[in-house]
């Protein structure tokens, strides 16, 4: 593809170090369960039922707050459903007894990231937790005397969109919920060849409508969310998708759907951005490479119909194995591999160009990423977690050419002086690959007549993890956001402690209080201001928050520049 194969020389020889790209919840298998950490889903005692248009609900409350897990938003993708958007749920008159997750969505296990991380253990979903298909299926937390008002947030889980789920242990909602102004929603949907293989002009009639089911099915949870969510006490006209990673990407997504517009009135990206899509000839070639790893044709596309999710699973892993690493290595936030496809139909266009989607840009959002993203990509490459000066020298130089390299290294070691030449390494690697994209994102925004304010924030906060040397991952601000940092599954990432919790209470309240009002705010924080292009504001997030640019304007001009060239983009 176009932007992966111009942007691939410069990134091979970092990403081939890592295996993976983008966190998501660990898989399950039938034969395997991998149990470094054990997540045991509490039992409590049954909720009043809950009246839905599908029909009555309970689920269990747990310390005051009120948990529904699995609720079905639409059928089985099994079937004459494979390749066809959400369809409706046959209603029910027994009570459906929501204490249990759902199926992920068929997923191969070995894409996972986590499994072989640090923070492996906090993205364990319970055991039982498999891929199938009865998997379009969202989780609910409420506290038990909520009103009919509270804000509502609806986690797009991170994975790419390839792997993950919305029954990760640290995206378990009670702590968040317990607050007592917020309702916590996770949800499920399709994803890789599932979820992202368009069949549309390969096979068309039947197939006609198989473009993006995995937004298909994100628009369906919303529209459930919208129609029920009052029953449980939250107001569906003040809803917020959040997500991070792939989740990001996920809400950058639903901001560009024209039809979407109206399911959700906040936004608020983690360390996703994502700014284009897939052509449709670029969608094409890879449903026909779909379909010959199925061994299946257009003379006999019925066969679709008769897939396992088995079948599924072992097609997905032949097409992805077919790729060299370096394609499937694009930068992050560009088209490659399964991706979201303009289908003129619910994407009409790449939702930031010279100015924002109109879908979503009176949307108030809030951007951000960590300080290190890529120490989590980069565990092979354990030269890079021991440089000195010289070291640091010689890849900078390497990346940008060695007229730039003292002018970045001069920049970064005046904003972050008390990072050794690892941290520096990796914070402006980091920055290249990510944070250029989040600042075209909020550049975009902010210059769209009639925008809504863009928050700006930065993770600082320094992992313990692997004696320090992870600084602030990938994955980092996951466990504050959700008032995690101090449970089981968050002191796997933060060891804890009273200041872990002041700051997990900070993160968490300024999100939440986003989702009240379209301004983040807390306790313990300075005023956040909006973000400008001028200032390029943003909330820099650690014991002793502070308020400073994004990145440094010098740094984002060369970055862009050489980002731009490499992906094509400046033809």
């Amino acid at each position: 593809m176009k932007f992966t194969n111009k942007i691939s020389s410069l990134f091979t020889g970092v990403l081939l170090l890592s295996a993976v790209l983008f966190t998501g919840c660990a898989t399950n298998t039938e034969q395997e369960t991998q149990m470094k950490f054990e997540f045991i889903v509490e039992k409590g005692r049954p909720t009043s039922i809950v009246e839905t248009l599908s029909g009555p609900v309970q689920g269990e409350n747990l310390n005051g707050v009120n948990r529904f897990l699995g609720i079905p938003y639409a059928q089985s993708i099994a079937g004459q459903n494979r390749f066809k958007p959400p369809q409706a749920v046959e209603p029910w008159s027994e009570v459906f007894i929501a204490d249990r997750y759902a199926d992920s969505s068929p997923q191969q296990s070995s894409l996972d990231p986590t499994m072989s991380t640090p923070v492996d253990p906090a993205f364990q979903p319970p055991a039982y937790v498999v891929p199938g298909d009865d998997c379009l299926a969202l989780n609910i937390w409420t506290p038990e005397n909520a009103d009919g008002t509270l804000p509502v947030m609806v986690w797009l889980h991170g994975g790419g969109w390839t792997t993950g789920s919305g029954s990760c242990a640290i995206y378990e909602g009670e702590n968040l919920a317990s607050r007592g102004d917020v309702i916590v929603v996770t949800i499920n949907h399709r994803l890789g060849l599932s979820g992202l293989t368009d069949f549309s002009r390969v096979l068309g009639g039947d197939f006609s409508d198989s473009s993006n089911l995995s937004v298909k099915d994100m628009k369906a949870a919303l529209e459930w969310v919208r129609d029920n969510i009052s029953a449980f006490g939250g107001n569906p006209e003040l809803v917020t998708i959040f997500g991070e990673s792939g989740g990001g990407w996920k809400v950058n997504t639903m901001l560009g759907v024209p039809s979407a517009k109206g399911l959700f009135d906040r936004a608020i990206v983690e360390s996703g951005p994502l700014t284009r899509f897939l052509t449709p000839e670029e969608a094409d070639e890879l449903a026909e490479t779909v379909l010959e790893a199925l061994g299946i044709t257009a003379e006999d596309a019925d066969k679709l119909y008769e897939l396992s999710t088995a079948d599924i699973i072992a097609a997905e892993e032949r097409v992805l194995s077919s790729q060299s690493m370096s394609d499937m290595m694009g930068a992050p936030g560009f088209p490659t591999g399964f991706w979201p496809v303009i289908d003129g139909e619910l994407i009409l266009d790449h939702v930031y160009t010279d100015r924002a989607a109109a879908a979503g840009a009176d949307v108030p959002l809030m951007i951000g990423t960590n300080g290190t993203e890529f120490t989590l990509f980069m565990l092979g490459d354990r030269s890079a977690f021991n440089l000195g000066n010289f070291g640091l020298g010689m890849r900078t130089s390497a990346f940008f050419g060695l007229g730039n390299s003292s002018d970045i290294i001069d920049s970064y070691r005046a904003d972050f002086p008390e990072y050794d030449a690892s941290g520096i390494w990796f914070r402006l690697l980091s920055d290249f690959m990510m944070g250029t994209l989040t600042s075209e994102i909020m550049d975009v925004r902010a210059a769209t007549p009639g925008s809504a304010p863009v928050y700006a924030f930065r993770f600082d906060w320094l992992s313990p993890m692997m004696d320090g040397k992870l600084y602030s991952p990938h994955t980092m601000e996951i466990p504050f956001v959700f008032d995690n940092a101090t449970n089981a599954a968050g002191t796997v990432m933060t060891n804890g402690g009273e200041d872990v919790a002041r700051l997990s209470k900070a993160v968490s309240s300024a999100w939440v209080e986003f989702a009240k009002t379209g301004k983040p705010a807390a306790e313990g924080l300075p005023e956040w201001p909006a973000y400008t292009t001028g200032g390029r504001e943003a909330m820099h997030l650690n014991n002793e928050s502070t308020v400073f640019h994004y990145m440094d304007p010098a740094m984002v001009e060369l970055f862009h520049e050489r980002l731009w060239d490499m992906a094509g983009m400046n033809e």
